[in-house]
């Protein structure tokens, strides 16, 4: 994996959401690489447990970027601006998983860049990828379930089951 997975601003961001005390998780396959599956993505997939949660536009603010509210049904929460670029995701709804405070008790903590960051278990997203039904995300599922076999493997291994 690279040295650093995030920019400057993405660090100052989740950072600042950390200190704020906004929950959030990392999902996708976003947090399927983080957790050692292969493949590729063009975004970090953010769950948030409340988007209308205003340190949250704060925290976005801060680490110098725009947050869009999405308010009145007109469209999605969104991340932006030149700081931030559009690599950040807002995900409002997730196929395939229970309601946010029990995924978010199932989560992980994992040091990225320095941050330690909660991400949905590999299980947990190979449930929202075969949910979807979409067909880059039954592709994906074919790379976590090697990621999932490989962890385990490499935990028996570790534990003398090998």
């Amino acid at each position: 994996m690279a040295d650093s997975v995030l920019t400057a601003a993405e660090r100052k961001l989740l950072s600042e959401l950390e200190r704020r005390g906004v929950r959030f998780l990392v999902i996708g396959m976003s947090a399927a690489l983080l957790q050692g599956a292969r493949g590729a993505t063009e975004d970090i997939d953010l769950w948030f447990e409340d988007v209308d949660d205003s340190r949250l536009a704060d925290a976005v603010r801060t680490a110098g970027g725009i947050w869009i509210s999405g308010a009145f049904g007109l469209g999605p929460p969104r991340i932006g601006g030149d700081a931030l670029g559009e690599r950040l995701d807002v995900v409002t709804r997730v196929d395939g998983l229970d309601a946010f405070d029990v995924e978010y008790q199932r989560a992980h903590r994992e040091e990225v860049d320095g941050l330690m960051l909660s991400l949905l278990p590999l299980e947990r997203i190979l449930a929202s990828k075969r949910a979807s039904g979409r067909p880059k995300d039954l592709l994906a599922a074919h790379l976590i379930e090697d990621a999932i076999i490989a962890k385990r493997d490499d935990d028996s291994d570790v534990n003398g089951d090998g």
